[in-house]
C-alpha cells in the first residue's frame, strides 16, 4: 500500500469515528496501540500501578480526542505524529496532577488554609484556557496554527520544520509572525 493509499484509509478511519462508529475507534486503537503502549510506559516511571491505569485511560482518551480535532485538509502532519503529540501532552498533564496530589499528601495539614483546590476555580480556569486557545487559533493562519501546535509542545524550529517539509527559516518566520499577531491579539503586557 502506497503513501496515499495507506492517508486515505487512515482518513476514512477517523471520518468514521468522528461519526460516532465504535468499531472505527477500536480500529483505530489496535492500530495505534503501540503508541499508546510506548507513551504510557515512557510516562509510567516512578507511578503507582493504579495511576498507570489512569494514565492508560487518559492515553486512550487523548487518542480519540486526536481522532476528532486532527485537520484532514492539511498534509503537513501525519495523524501519528498528531496523537502521539496529543498523548503525550494529556499524560504530562495527568503526571503533573498526580505527583501534586503525591506531594499534597504528604504535606501537613496546616499547609492548606482552604481545604485544598477549589473545584469551581479549576473549572474557570480550564474555561479561560480553552478560550485563550479558541482566541489564538482565530488569529493565525492554519500554518501558523500548526507551527504553534508543535512550537508548545517544545519542539525547535529545525524539528517542527522537518517534520512540516519546510525551511527552518519559514518555521522561524513564522514563529516571528505568531508572536506578533498574540501581541497584539492579546495585548502586550511587557
Amino acid at each position: 500500500m502506497n503513501a496515499n493509499e495507506n492517508r486515505a484509509k487512515q482518513e476514512n478511519l477517523i471520518r468514521r469515528v468522528r461519526e460516532g462508529e465504535q468499531q472505527a475507534f477500536g480500529e483505530l486503537l489496535t492500530a495505534y496501540e503501540p503508541l499508546v503502549g510506548a507513551e504510557v510506559a515512557r510516562a509510567a516511571a516512578g507511578v503507582s500501578p493504579a495511576d498507570v491505569e489512569d494514565l492508560r485511560q487518559v492515553a486512550l482518551l487523548a487518542l480519540y480526542r486526536a481522532a476528532m480535532g486532527y485537520d484532514l485538509s492539511q498534509t503537513e502532519v501525519e495523524f501519528g505524529l498528531y496523537a502521539k503529540i496529543c498523548i503525550g501532552n494529556a499524560l504530562s498533564s495527568q503526571l503533573r496532577l498526580v505527583r501534586r496530589r503525591t506531594a499534597e499528601i504528604s504535606l501537613p495539614a496546616e499547609y492548606f488554609v482552604d481545604g485544598g483546590e477549589d473545584p469551581a476555580s479549576r473549572i474557570m480556569e480550564e474555561e479561560a484556557a480553552a478560550l485563550l486557545h479558541a482566541r489564538i487559533r482565530g488569529v493565525l493562519s492554519p500554518y501558523e496554527n500548526r507551527v504553534w501546535s508543535l512550537y508548545t509542545t517544545g519542539l525547535r524550529s529545525g524539528e517542527i520544520a522537518r517534520l512540516l517539509h519546510k525551511e527552518p527559516h519559514s518555521v522561524e518566520n513564522a514563529v516571528y509572525r505568531i508572536r506578533q499577531k498574540l501581541r497584539k491579539a492579546l495585548g502586550d503586557r511587557g
